[in-house]
């Protein structure tokens, strides 16, 4: 979901971790699926993308 995020609003991880306030490499690693979501940061890309925390909450 991240993925698809990310290229439907065309943003690239740095301009992610930047205005979201997350590490680069927790970005990184969570695309690659070495790390899973944690609640804070779920909340930031919810509020960063606009959309309901639902929408992220399944990658738990």
């Amino acid at each position: 979901m991240l993925r698809h995020l990310l290229e439907a609003k065309a943003v690239t991880q740095a301009q992610l971790s930047q205005e979201a306030g997350i590490a680069k490499s927790t970005i990184s690693e969570v695309l690659a699926g070495k790390k899973p979501f944690s609640r804070q940061m779920i909340r930031k890309l919810a509020e960063f993308f606009k959309v309901d925390v639902r929408v992220l909450a399944g990658n738990l």
